[in-house]
């Protein structure tokens, strides 16, 4: 099994690259966010990979970060979802705003990926709202936009509640600090519903 692939990369597509090692380019599949935190090419680069040998095939997944790796792996136990799925799984969602919406059970935010319905979007929650807290910090923050999702003490509910809705905005499509400003204006009622102060944040966003 090839754990990590470090060399040049050679080539880059949204959907996947090619790492030269030692003269040898090898052909790798990655989601839209290791395409984001890609070097230029001739640039040095370093991926963690998944390896998946078929009978025709022999094929290799990267990914930037071990957060990304350890849930590509994760979704691929799950029934109905391969690889494919997995793939635009995390281009959709980081992995701490996928675990955020499969603890919620936010089955119209699941299916936001292409290629998963309500059907495979309520499976997810299913099989996975009972495993991804086990994992802890297997699922690592990873930093979008600027915004770095830091473990938050359990005795703060409201900072960490803010922090989920700046990650779901950011994910959403929204600037941090735009996402930051929408919080700010919240009031006390809001805040004590996540639902209500996501409508709310985005109200705000929209005007």
């Amino acid at each position: 099994m090839i754990a990590f692939l470090r060399g040049t990369l050679a080539e880059k597509e949204p959907h996947q690259a090619v790492v030269d090692v030692g003269g040898g380019g090898y052909r790798v599949f990655i989601p839209f966010s290791t395409f984001e935190r890609l070097p230029g090419t001739g640039e040095a680069v370093h991926l963690l990979t998944v390896t998946h040998v078929r009978e025709d095939a022999f094929l290799l997944y990267g990914f930037s970060s071990s957060g990304e790796r350890t849930l590509f792996e994760v979704l691929n136990t799950v029934s109905g979802i391969g690889a494919k799925l997995a793939l635009a799984t995390l281009s959709t969602f980081t992995p701490e705003a996928f675990a955020l919406a499969v603890a919620r059970e936010d089955v119209n935010q699941l299916a936001r990926v292409p290629g998963v319905g309500k059907r495979i979007a309520m499976r997810l929650v299913v099989e996975l709202k009972d495993r991804l807290p086990v994992m802890g910090s297997g699922l690592e923050p990873s930093v979008r936009e600027g915004v770095a999702a830091t473990p938050l003490p359990p005795s703060d509910p409201d900072v960490a509640l803010r922090a989920d809705l700046t990650h779901a905005l950011v994910n959403l499509g929204y600037r941090p600090p735009d996402a930051e400003r929408a919080l700010r204006a919240l009031t006390t009622a809001e805040l004590a519903d996540p639902a209500l102060a996501l409508r709310a944040a985005l109200r705000i966003l929209s005007r």
